[in-house]
């Protein structure tokens, strides 16, 4: 199967890590060993996370030219699938829907939010962009149950709605699992750490707000063990 591929938030070739980036290369990565030929079909960020409106218009149009141009290039030879990874209000998918209507193809999304608080914000049009794309949507894809509840009410029940559990690669960790020992030993001597004790590690974006917040809630947490 030949699927176009599009990750909204922030592409795959992005240059600063993120949670986000990672699981764009997983499903990458995922669907190509699965088989199917993927290409990325555009590599527009549409995040805006100011509630700048003018900006929000920019982005949009951008999309829009885009889908147009995709949409012309690919109409004798269109692809089987177009997927979307991770649309929300503040970065819709401004490109996909109008090239699944126009190309008759189906249009599958992975990770998509929908939050009818944000009906009224300073994202209200991102917001029902994503209302409108999670609805013509053949295939909806969440990594998180949470996200389920609001997709049914646009869906009208769960037919669309396919569960998958986060993934990872493990490949490079299986593949320093016989350098342990060594790892071990030198990041115990580099940071001061006795090596006989049990370590937890975590790794993850620390920044005001929520991040933050969690970093505090595990600190009170490990504080109990």
């Amino acid at each position: 199967m030949r699927i176009a591929f599009y990750s909204p938030l922030k592409p795959a070739s992005h240059p600063v890590p993120s949670g986000d980036r990672e699981i764009s290369r997983l499903f990458l990565r995922a669907l190509r060993k699965a088989g199917h030929r993927v290409d990325v079909a555009s590599r527009l960020r549409s995040y805006e996370g100011r509630g700048d409106s003018a900006h929000q218009q920019r982005i949009r149009r951008a999309g829009e030219a885009l889908a147009a141009r995709y949409i012309a290039k690919n109409s004798a030879a269109p692809p089987d699938l177009w997927f979307t990874y991770h649309l929300y209000h503040k970065a819709p998918d401004w490109i996909g829907p109008a090239v699944a209507e126009a190309l008759r193809i189906p249009y599958a999304v992975a990770e998509a939010s929908h939050a009818p608080k944000q009906a009224r914000g300073p994202w209200a049009e991102g917001h029902d962009a994503v209302a409108e794309a999670i609805r013509r949507a053949s295939c909806v894809i969440c990594l998180n149950p949470a996200d389920a509840v609001c997709m049914r009410d646009l869906l009208g029940g769960d037919e669309r709605i396919h569960h998958i559990a986060p993934f990872m690669d493990t490949g490079p960790a299986a593949a320093l699992a016989t350098q342990r020992s060594s790892l071990r030993a030198n990041l115990a001597g580099k940071l001061g750490i006795d090596p006989a004790l049990p370590w937890i590690a975590t790794t993850a974006m620390m920044r005001a707000g929520d991040k933050l917040a969690s970093y505090r809630l595990l600190g009170q947490a490990l504080r109990q063990i």
